[in-house]
């Protein structure tokens, strides 16, 4: 009995940490392919079909999607790197998107997190005035 049970949590840990890699990743992928493809977007002869927007929308709301459900357990879990990563994320995607009330939101959350958090949001919220400049 106590075997399963220590099994049982050892999994939830590893299942967590799987998902936390597999998000980690996620955003990443997501924000690779908007930034190429805001990029794309500049040029004249831009085009995208309809099969690679819907591709590229299920990236994007995949990664936003499972980093909010990390992010929903805070307060439940104590990752301050994990969380703060995620807002980082969520933070760089919606700026990608040119969310800017979200930036901000995520970059408040940001500032939660120490220095290091502080630093993260001043780095996006910098990033976000170049964009809104130019």
């Amino acid at each position: 009995m106590k075997f399963g049970m220590k099994f049982g949590f050892l999994s939830k840990i590893f299942e967590g940490a799987l998902s936390i890699e597999k998000t980690y990743n996620q955003c990443d992928k997501a924000l690779g392919q908007l930034k190429a493809y805001n990029e794309k977007r500049q040029q004249p002869d831009f085009r995208i079909s309809d099969e690679e927007q819907a591709a590229l929308d299920t990236v994007v709301d995949t990664a936003v999607k499972n980093a909010n459900r990390i992010v929903d357990k805070e307060g439940e879990r104590n990752w301050p790197g994990v969380f703060r990563e995620m807002h980082k994320n969520l933070a760089n995607i919606y700026m990608e998107l040119d969310e800017h009330d979200k930036v901000r939101a995520a970059c408040e959350r940001l500032h939660d997190y120490g220095e290091v958090g502080r630093l993260d949001a001043e780095e996006v919220l910098e990033s976000l005035k170049e964009k809104e400049d130019s």
